[in-house]
């Protein structure tokens, strides 16, 4: 009966070890790489808006367009890594927009904290997701959330380029 015992502990051992060494690299590679400040029409006269979001092959594309298309417009965009929105103070922006990624079923706890402590300000939320939802999104929260697929990159350019410049 101990031999028994032993190998069936130590198949299941074996088991959470593979279990867990396959959601940490699960995590590792779809975690996001942190992006650096910057500011977009820091001259601009219109409006000042914070845009937070994070790196990654396909947000990096939606962000390159969304820069570019922003170029001519009176507004100032601040630029900065969600993992920083701790240090932002939100009264010094007409508008924000967040631009996230779905990671274990919600969105990064430091993201919704910001909004929850925010609440008084104008807010926009985009997401991306693999399951191409987000299951736990607020009720008054304005957002979208679609798959980080090529094909939706305009859409995600047109949405967060709209929240920008809405009045």
């Amino acid at each position: 009966m101990k031999k028994i015992l032993k190998i069936s502990l130590i198949v299941l051992g074996s088991a959470a070890v593979i279990f867990a060494g396959v959601m940490l690299t699960y995590r590792y590679v779809k975690s996001m790489d942190v992006i650096e400040s910057e500011e977009v029409n820091k001259s601009a006269t219109g409006g000042h808006v914070l845009l937070a979001t994070q790196g990654s092959d396909f947000k990096n594309s939606v962000m390159d367009q969304v820069k570019q298309d922003m170029k001519d417009k009176n507004v100032h965009i601040s630029v900065v890594d969600t993992t920083k929105l701790d240090k932002v103070n939100a009264g010094a922006y007409d508008k924000i927009v967040l631009f996230t990624t779905v990671q274990s079923d919600d969105i990064p706890k430091n993201v919704t904290e910001f909004m929850n402590d925010n609440k008084d300000k104008s807010m926009h939320i985009a997401v991306t997701a693999d399951s191409n939802r987000w299951d736990d999104k607020p009720k008054d929260v304005d957002a979208i959330s679609e798959a980080s697929k090529n094909e939706n990159k305009q859409t995600f350019v047109d949405n967060l380029t709209e929240a920008i410049t809405s009045p």
